[in-house]
């Protein structure tokens, strides 16, 4: 490897670390997301809500009112240029899976999955 190829590859700014003004950011995804949540959704929606960033993984932490809101939250995090996956192990939804969770039934299932669907 030349001179000239090296120099450019360390010139070159990863996508998940480009931030908000288009300069080197090391939490820059995280910014990027919560920026196009912020746009989005209603600021209530999100504000027990942590973004954080593992390389160009989007991670959540905390606490949303529903499933339909999670679906959300993963459809515009990939939308972001530089994340490949989103992790939301952290995350608590107020209602419908809690309710599944603790009366499983047939009927509170095809809630969930409609709920999932609906997108």
């Amino acid at each position: 490897m030349g001179q000239t190829t090296s120099n450019s590859l360390f010139r070159t700014i990863p996508p998940e670390r480009v931030g908000l003004d288009g300069d080197y950011d090391h939490n820059g995804l995280a910014k990027r997301v919560s920026l196009a949540l912020s746009h989005a959704l209603d600021p209530s929606e999100v504000s027990k809500l942590r973004i954080s960033q593992r390389g160009a993984v989007v991670v959540f932490v905390g606490n949303i009112a529903n499933q339909r809101l999670l679906i959300q939250l993963v459809n515009l995090s990939m939308s972001v240029s530089g994340a490949v996956d989103v992790e939301v192990n952290g995350v608590s939804v107020a209602d419908r899976l809690t309710v599944y969770l603790s009366q499983p039934s047939k009927a509170s299932l095809h809630r969930l999955l409609g709920a999932l669907h609906k997108k």
